[in-house]
């Protein structure tokens, strides 16, 4: 039985040949990276760049009134988008899934199918992350 790495790069390498993907990637909100399948030169800087989702989402809400946020894209024209999506919003640890897509291409889909599949698998290493207190 393979361990859940490697269970976590065969999800990622499959959703990779079914959407035409370079580059996916499991990682934490701090950055560091839990998996990834494809073209691993990037997969550290992606990863880094999940870091700011929470910092963004905050701004969006407080700034632009924008609640439930579930995805942060970016896109460049020549260069396709990369998708940012929490895997779970209350669990520690945070982990994101991270997809480069190639211009031109789909990506709903295919997250969602894998978000479901990762949660599964990492479901018993997750727990349910404290409220915050509120102070007086």
């Amino acid at each position: 039985m393979l361990g859940v790495e490697a269970q976590l790069t065969t999800l990622l390498g499959g959703m990779n040949r079914g959407g035409g993907y370079p580059l996916s990637l499991v990682c934490t909100d701090q950055g560091l990276l839990v998996a990834a399948a494809g073209e691993h030169a990037r997969s550290d800087v992606a990863a880094g760049l999940t870091s700011l989702f929470d910092d963004i989402v905050n701004r969006a809400v407080r700034d632009l009134g924008l609640a439930g946020v579930d995805e942060l894209t970016l896109a460049a024209p020549d260069a396709g988008r990369v998708v940012i999506r929490p895997l779970a919003r209350d669990c520690v640890p945070r982990l994101f899934l991270v997809v480069f897509v190639p211009g031109g291409r789909t990506w709903r889909r295919h997250t969602n199918l894998i978000t479901r599949k990762l949660l599964a698998l990492l479901a018993p290493w997750l727990t349910r992350a404290a409220a915050p207190q509120e102070t007086p």
